[in-house]
């Protein structure tokens, strides 16, 4: 799944969870959760990028971080929540560091790798392009509040 919908899922459980404590752990497993659902993504297993992937990384970050820019605008007095959760949804990726140090890749760091691999559900088709804009425009709405 892309960076945006990761991050909106964590902001939205921040502004609606407000707790940290609650927050972070419910980010993590949002970010399990919505890789199981069908999802597209311009490169797929074994997962090696191409220019489709360095043009879409900054327009997907730059949304991320507008979202939670937007959400902080909306609920100042929930920052820690949301930021924490928008972090926290979207850090279990962290593991395609990996994809660029591939020496990364090992013991305990290679078991995570492939069951995370493993549990992704990517899909070419439109339908996962139309899974994460649910996902997003969900997550605006809870923001919103």
């Amino acid at each position: 799944m892309l960076v945006l919908p990761h991050v909106a899922t964590g902001a939205a459980l921040g502004a609606l969870l407000g707790d940290p404590f609650v927050v972070v752990p419910a980010a993590v497993a949002s970010h399990f959760i919505l890789d199981s659902v069908p999802h597209w993504q311009e490169t797929m297993a074994p997962y090696i990028p191409t220019w489709k992937t360095y043009l879409r990384i900054p327009i997907d970050i730059g949304l991320a971080v507008a979202l939670v820019i937007y959400a902080l605008s909306i609920h100042p007095d929930l920052t820690p929540g949301i930021l924490l959760g928008a972090i926290f949804a979207s850090a279990p990726d962290l593991d395609v560091i990996t994809i660029k140090l591939p020496k990364l890749q090992t013991g305990l760091i290679k078991k995570y790798w492939d069951w995370h691999c493993k549990i992704q559900r990517e899909v070419t088709s439109l339908w996962g392009v139309v899974t994460q804009l649910i996902v997003v425009v969900t997550s605006i709405v809870i923001i919103h509040g």
